[in-house]
């Protein structure tokens, strides 16, 4: 396998296509894939791995060069996209974990990677006999961390720290939310403005190789509202799919028209090919599970690329934003005790009552929860540091098979403390500040036979639970 867009970093001598190899600070190596982004500070004492866009004026590069790990918190905190840094012999990531680190002990030192393929390909870890096969359409459909499907590998979770040479790991410290004192109107035009800018500031990098994947929804319409205010040069698309919805099927085209850009309905010309499918989840060791999956078996990125004519583009992704929005509204913030708390994901999670690994899993992640101090609620805090940092992270990294770098502009720390502060479904707002004519079109309207399909698909899991 390839391992496209990974790195690993251990102690022992790696050769693999397509490999670069660095030594760090701490002495070991760190090999990195030609396809992966990995930026050096001036004397290569920190290290920047992945895609990072700021949210505000300046550049990445002077914060790497000023970056230490104590004022980590507040250089990255305007960072947008998907990476990790490595400062001295420290590892830290994202907000939302979306580049993530996958860590264990070979030989007693310690072996990291984002790829937990990779990983085991090289080491040979022994599989967990509890593990239960990730489905697409399960309420959990993602392996919960810090656990993993392999006996003795971690995933490295939101909120921690990882010393390389030792394998230890360090809880972030207290941060208070410095949107705290802004009036409402106030967080919703920096919102606005904060997107703009991570717009702006990817098109610097990309020209006009940017692409939206657009529906009805409120996601990617924040997202397009961002590029049409910046007037930033770009392409939206849609991917034909089974479950695709009559609002989606319509109101990405008028929108197009309306507003003037390009848009591309991309159909599944080719039949599913099942050795593209099998790659897909072999390239995530399992972890993932969606609808990519299958638009990667029907070539339908390849059909994406081939209107490219620029190696290097990136498809803007509407991740983050269900922290605004109450995503799990049957999750109780007030509980406090850990039996307590599990008694009340159960009935939402069924897996967490089949699958002790996941059970577990999940209990130490609520022990950090509670050690560790955020600007979120629990509900939000699940959403963002399971959900994400679970799912959509293990999404992204099978997809790193494509020819496209992809972010989530809202994985910010700020635009994550802003909508912390904000009413329940905030981007109608947002949208209102960059655009305002993109809500005369309704977002996501339901056509009758959806209305009934949702009901039955309720009440069947009302009473299976």
């Amino acid at each position: 396998m390839e391992h496209k867009r990974q790195f690993l970093i251990c102690n022992k001598e790696f050769s693999h296509t397509n490999f670069n190899h660095v030594t760090l600070l701490s002495g070991f190596s760190l090999y990195y894939h030609t396809d992966l982004d990995v930026a050096f500070s001036n004397c290569k004492v920190n290290v920047l791995i992945g895609s990072a866009f700021k949210s505000t004026q300046g550049t990445i590069s002077n914060d790497l060069n000023t970056i230490n790990t104590d004022n980590i918190a507040d250089i990255t905190s305007d960072w947008s996209g998907r990476w990790l840094i490595i400062i001295g012999n420290s590892l830290h990531i994202d907000p939302g974990g979306m580049l993530g680190c996958y860590y264990g002990l070979q030989a007693g030192e310690p072996v990291l990677s984002s790829s937990l393929a990779l990983l085991n390909e090289i080491f040979s870890f022994e599989k967990n006999n509890d593990f239960k096969d990730i489905k697409h359409g399960n309420a959990m459909n993602w392996f919960p961390p810090p656990l993993t499907i392999f006996n003795g590998v971690k995933k490295l979770l939101v909120g921690q720290a990882i010393n390389i040479n030792e394998g230890t790991i360090k809880r972030a410290g207290k941060r208070e939310n410095k949107f705290r004192h802004l009036a409402q109107s106030e967080v919703y035009t920096t919102l606005a403005i904060r997107l703009t800018t991570i717009v702006k500031n990817v098109c610097r990098v990309y020209g006009d190789e940017i692409y939206l994947p657009l529906t009805a929804g409120f996601d990617s319409r924040t997202l397009l509202a961002a590029l049409l205010n910046s007037q930033t040069s770009f392409s939206a698309f849609l991917f034909e799919h089974d479950n695709i919805s009559a609002a989606d099927n319509k109101i990405p085209a008028t929108l197009a028209a309306k507003f003037k850009f390009s848009f591309s309905f991309i159909n599944r010309e080719k039949a599913f090919n099942k050795q593209k499918y099998d790659e897909y989840i072999a390239h995530s060791a399992g972890q993932a599970a969606d609808a990519d999956g299958l638009f990667h078996a029907h070539s339908q990125f390849e059909s994406l690329a081939s209107k490219s004519t620029n190696k290097k583009k990136i498809i803007l992704r509407g991740g983050v934003w269900e922290t605004g929005r109450n995503f799990y509204p049957t999750i109780d913030n007030a509980l406090t005790l850990e039996e307590d708390i599990l008694a009340n994901l159960k009935p939402r999670f069924p897996i967490l009552r089949e699958s002790k690994l996941h059970e577990e899993s999940v209990k130490l992640w609520i022990q950090h929860t509670q050690a560790t101090h955020s600007n979120l609620s629990f509900r939000d805090r699940f959403y963002l540091e399971q959900r994400v940092s679970g799912w959509l992270a293990a999404l992204e990294q099978a997809m790193d098979l494509t020819s496209f770098d992809r972010i989530h502009p809202a994985n910010c720390q700020d635009i994550v403390d802003l909508l912390a502060l904000t009413e329940f479904n905030p981007q109608p707002k947002i949208i209102q500040e960059l655009q305002p004519k993109l809500l005369e079109t309704a977002f996501n309207p339901r056509s009758l036979k959806e209305i009934l399909k949702d009901f039955y698909y309720f009440a069947y899991h009302k009473l299976r639970r």
